[in-house]
């Protein structure tokens, strides 16, 4: 079952958000993510902790 976030970290700082993604990535390593966004944020501390992630853009 795939876990679907809409802007669900538009208020995290980037202590938070760096977090959060470390857990999503261990905790549900078995599921699809799908993280909807307007930022940046999010791809740029992916590839700072070097976690694999598929960009789609609209």
């Amino acid at each position: 079952m795939p876990i679907i976030l809409d802007e669900a970290f538009a208020y995290y700082d980037e202590a938070r958000l760096t977090n959060i993604l470390k857990y999503i990535s261990e905790e549900f390593k078995n599921n699809q993510i799908i993280i909807l966004t307007c930022t940046n944020r999010e791809r740029e501390i992916l590839e700072k902790l070097n976690l694999q992630y598929r960009k789609i853009e609209l």
